[in-house]
């Protein structure tokens, strides 16, 4: 009897020790990957394409609070297609962002236009650092959803030097960082950014696209 009372010990204490360690290490992970800046005033606001409008409404505040004077927009790849998006009547992501923009007041000429296509955030604020650099801006603000803001500050590191990059997670968009694990949505969020981070760890093996789309 006793010797299998002290076979089920072990087990069972290895597995409070596991269901320990994941109550303090899961709540970790998702609170890791949001990075939050303190910020100062910028030569520019950049707004990560994607999760419109809640990314460009988080621009628009910091705009009107006079946090920089322009508001740079990203060209993605036209997932869509330029005949049936034509057809439907439909912006592109770009002008949709600037759309949402200019109905919270601000102005179209305080609108950058990225002009180079970007198929993922690597390559977004590669073209993003380009056009900092030609226009002589020191320090940008990059404003994404809050999951995404550890990848963002990862990807601008070797840029960092050169232009300041500060991250601005937008207010507008929820993001269960200490219970990510608990719906489906916030799950899929919290595994796309880890897989992001690991694609980029390994120098970007896995192209957004098909290559030969």
């Amino acid at each position: 009897m006793k010797s299998r009372i002290r076979r089920l010990t072990v087990p069972l204490v290895l597995l409070a020790g596991l269901v320990t360690l994941a109550a303090f290490a899961l709540p970790a992970v998702g609170l890791w990957l949001v990075v939050a800046d303190a910020l100062v005033p910028s030569d520019a606001i950049i707004v990560l394409d994607g999760r419109t409008p809640a990314r460009e409404l988080g621009a628009a505040s910091l705009y009107h609070a006079r946090f920089a004077p322009v508001v740079v927009l990203a060209r993605p790849r036209d997932i869509v297609g330029e005949i049936p998006r034509r057809l439907a009547g439909l912006p592109t992501s770009q002008e949709h962002a600037a759309q949402v923009l200019r109905h919270v007041r601000v102005p179209d000429r305080a609108i950058v236009r990225a002009t180079e296509i970007a198929d993922n955030t690597e390559q977004e604020l590669s073209i993003d650092f380009e056009l900092a650099r030609a226009r002589g801006f020191r320090r940008v603000i990059m404003v994404t959803s809050p999951s995404h803001t550890r990848r963002v500050k990862t990807i601008w590191r070797p840029y960092d030097d050169r232009v300041q990059g500060l991250v601005y997670p937008t207010p507008w968009e929820r993001f269960p960082a200490e219970r990510w694990w608990q719906s489906r949505k916030a799950l899929e969020t919290t595994v796309h950014e880890l897989f992001g981070l690991l694609n980029l760890a390994l120098g970007s093996p896995l192209t957004t696209f098909d290559r030969d789309d």
